[in-house]
C-alpha cells in the first residue's frame, strides 16, 4: 500500500473544514481525530454540526453512531481511524434499512497513533504489539464483505473532490493510508515549537 505523498494525517480534518457542503452533519471519532480537529480545523462560516462520543469508552459504537446521525438525514460525514473502524465494523449491517447517505473518511495508520504520542512509543517490545495493536486489514474487501463502496484516496485533490458535493445515498469509505510515526513526530515537533514559542512570548 503506498502513502499519500507529503499527507499528514492533520490535513484531511483542515480539508474538512474548508470543503464540506454548509450544515454538514460531520461525525468524529475518538483519538487523534478528534484531536486533530481541534488543532487543524480552520473556523469559517460553513455553519458544520460535529458530533462526537467521549470518555473511557468512547470507541464504542462508532460506526453505529455515524450512520444513526446520518439516517434520514442530510448528507453526512465521518472522520474516524482505523482502530475506531474496526471496533465497530458491523455496525455496517444496518445497511439495507439505511436511508440517507454517510461518507467514511477513514485514516489507515494501521495502529492506534495516539499512543506514539506517549513515552511508551520508545519502548519496543511491547509497544507496537500491546498498544500501537496494528491490525493488517484489508479495508477494500472488508467494505466489499458488507457491500460498501471503497475508494483509496491518493491525493489530497483526490480527496477534496470527494467531499463536495456529497452522493446522496449509500455508505462509501474513502481511506487514506498514512505514517503514524512520521506524524506523530511531527505533532511533537510541532507543538514543542508552539510551547516555546508561547513562554518566549509570553
Amino acid at each position: 500500500m503506498t502513502k499519500m505523498s507529503q499527507l499528514f494525517e492533520g490535513k484531511a480534518a483542515w480539508l474538512l473544514s474548508q470543503c464540506l457542503p454548509p450544515e454538514t452533519p460531520l461525525f468524529i471519532a475518538n483519538s487523534m481525530p478528534v484531536r486533530d480537529v481541534e488543532f487543524f480545523w480552520k473556523p469559517g462560516n460553513r455553519r458544520i454540526r460535529p458530533w462526537f462520543n467521549r470518555g473511557a469508552n468512547g470507541i464504542d459504537g462508532t460506526l453505529s453512531t455515524a450512520l444513526g446521525i446520518a439516517h434520514r438525514n442530510q448528507s453526512s460525514v465521518m472522520l474516524t481511524g482505523d482502530l475506531a473502524f474496526l471496533h465497530d465494523s458491523n455496525g455496517f449491517l444496518i445497511k439495507n434499512k439505511f436511508v440517507g447517505h454517510l461518507t467514511i473518511i477513514l485514516i489507515n495508520n494501521n495502529g492506534g497513533g495516539i499512543f506514539e504520542m506517549l513515552p511508551i512509543a520508545k519502548f519496543d517490545p511491547p509497544f507496537e504489539e500491546f498498544f500501537a495493536t496494528p491490525q493488517d486489514v484489508n479495508f477494500s474487501q472488508l467494505c466489499l464483505t458488507y457491500g460498501v463502496e471503497h475508494q483509496l484516496i491518493e491525493s489530497l485533490q483526490q480527496l477534496k473532490q470527494g467531499l463536495n458535493p456529497l452522493p446522496s445515498q449509500g455508505i462509501r469509505v474513502l481511506e487514506l493510508p498514512t505514517d503514524r510515526r512520521k506524524d506523530a513526530s511531527w505533532r511533537q515537533n510541532i507543538l514543542s515549537l508552539m510551547t516555546t514559542d508561547f513562554f518566549i512570548s509570553n
